[in-house]
């Protein structure tokens, strides 16, 4: 009897670290954002610092023109030049992602990137939105100008990263999506995992699937040295168990790293 109790009681799922705080409900489609959603809080979040900034060599400004002239002129010089650079640069981040067409391949700088990221996060939580809706979003902008970038790929410098938690049928297809491409596949429970299969590897590109707390804290950790293309799974039963994931995403994402057409690719030459 008690053996059959603690049989009926056994969780069906193994929760990952980052959902230790999850209450048992499901949530279909919760964390979806727009991608205008981290766009609208980058400009946001980047005024703000510019104007804490302003507001900070306002104050000290009195000091600074106490030790002469030359001190406030370098620091106003030293002002102008940081709003400007950052300015100009989040102008071309954000025309990038609505054009799908970066100019320059200086958009998309790892650590600036992160900065930004971290920033958003900061503000979007001061006003009550949740990381995982912003990190959704974020995914959206970052996926956009990667893939226009993106120099080709050979199969096997091409890692697609998958969660434990995916459907049968999900790991299914993808398994014969690896066979015909030629890419390495691999399915990992946490970063320490992730990070021994990219030294294995050393891919030059990755695709990564999972939730979007996963995605967050393993894309700040490898985007800085290899390009991250990454997304969220579906969570109909809630999170670490039968998740699911587009499978058209997963390939189209595949073809483009791999300079194969895309169905997208043939409607724009039309």
């Amino acid at each position: 009897m008690d053996k059959e109790k603690y049989k009926n009681n056994k969780p069906d799922r193994k929760l990952g670290d980052e959902w230790i705080d999850w209450d048992g409900t499901t949530q279909p489609e919760s964390t979806e954002a727009d991608y205008r959603v981290f766009l609208g809080l980058a400009i946001l979040s980047t005024a703000v610092l510019i104007f804490g900034a302003a507001l900070f060599l306002w104050l000290i400004y009195p000091r600074l023109m106490s030790a002469g002239s030359f001190l406030p002129k370098l620091f106003s010089g030293v002002f102008l030049v940081f709003a400007g650079v950052l300015a100009l640069w989040l102008l071309l981040f954000v025309g990038a992602a609505i054009a799908r067409r970066p100019i320059t391949r200086l958009i998309v700088i790892p650590h600036l990137v992160n900065k930004l990221l971290d920033l958003v996060m900061t503000v979007g939580r001061v006003l009550g939105i949740s990381r995982d809706r912003l990190t959704n979003s974020f995914l959206k902008v970052h996926n956009l100008i990667i893939r226009s970038k993106a120099r080709r790929t050979e199969p096997d410098r091409l890692l697609l990263m998958l969660p434990r938690c995916l459907t049968k049928e999900n790991f299914k297809d993808l398994r014969a999506l690896r066979d015909h491409y030629g890419f390495h596949m691999a399915t990992v429970g946490g970063g320490t995992e992730a990070r021994r299969k990219i030294n294995e590897i050393r891919p030059e590109m990755i695709i990564a699937i999972a939730c979007e707390r996963d995605l967050l804290s393993g894309f700040k950790d490898v985007n800085t040295h290899i390009p991250v293309i990454g997304f969220p799974n579906r969570r109909p039963e809630g999170p670490c168990k039968n998740t699911c994931v587009d499978l058209n995403q997963i390939e189209d994402a595949v073809k483009r790293c791999l300079g194969r057409e895309t169905a997208s690719d043939r409607l724009e030459i039309s």
